[in-house]
């Protein structure tokens, strides 16, 4: 009996901190090297996921108390994604979101129209800083990307769940 409730205070303790704790997402890109790695921390180091690329294939590494318990190839391009599925993302709620961005093409008209595109696209999206490197007279083109953002999982756990139970017509 005691061991049950253990579990149980356990388990209401993993569910407060669900809606205190933030999870931080860190998204690095890097067209030089073809690199796209996306990492998700929630109370680190007990749990890490990171979506990377291994040439073709995304790759999901899952790892509990920076033990890998968990490594498997994502299924990308097969499933059609769905208008509730877009809904979702824009329900998530982001904060301190920061984009450094450096760039640089070989023709300086594309660098500039980057440039004012991303100014243009920042005062839409809530993000709290970008910087950007633009580079106009790079020799080869280039675009990294380095950018970071917190997430209250409790809250977008329950809009997923609102988004399904409105959608299932329950």
């Amino acid at each position: 009996m005691n061991i049950v409730l253990t579990l149980l205070a356990v388990v209401i303790f993993l569910v407060i901190l669900l809606f205190i704790t933030a999870l931080r997402i860190i998204f690095t890109f890097n067209s030089d090297k073809e690199n796209i790695n996306l990492t998700l921390l929630w109370l680190y180091p007990f749990l890490k996921a990171v979506i990377t690329n291994e040439g073709p294939k995304l790759m999901l590494s899952v790892y509990l108390l920076n033990r890998n318990i968990m490594k498997r190839e994502l299924g990308v391009g097969k499933s059609k994604i769905r208008a509730n599925k877009l809904e979702l993302i824009r329900q998530v709620k982001t904060t301190d979101a920061n984009v450094s961005v450096s760039y640089g093409f070989r023709d300086p008209f594309i660098t500039g129209v980057a440039c004012g595109a991303i100014n243009i696209a920042s005062q839409f999206i809530n993000i709290d800083s970008v910087n950007q490197n633009p580079d106009f007279v790079a020799d080869n083109d280039y675009i990294y990307v380095d950018a970071t953002a917190k997430v209250n999982l409790g809250s977008a756990l329950l809009n997923l769940y609102r988004t399904h139970k409105n959608s299932s017509g329950d």
